[in-house]
């Protein structure tokens, strides 16, 4: 799945997990949660996006599952 960083950011901020967009937060806000996704080896599991948000707010719901589908959907979508 070959998706930009830019396109993931994007992506990350429409989905806003923790509602740090909707909190004020640049939409850049989630670009360390980006890089971490994007640093997965082939397409990211839910558990891997879960688990990235969790370590990054030390928050272990800080992604629900359903937030976690959409992103790797609208990454599979927008990357097609």
């Amino acid at each position: 799945m070959a998706i930009t960083r830019d396109g993931l950011i994007e992506i990350l901020a429409e989905a806003d997990p923790v509602g740090l967009i909707a909190g004020g937060a640049p939409r850049d806000e989630y670009a360390a949660e980006a890089d971490a996704i994007l640093a997965l080896h082939g397409v990211p599991q839910l558990t891997e996006i879960t688990g990235v948000f969790a370590v990054s707010f030390s928050e272990p719901g800080a992604c629900p599952r359903e937030t976690a589908r959409w992103i790797v959907e609208e990454m599979a979508r927008r990357a097609g």
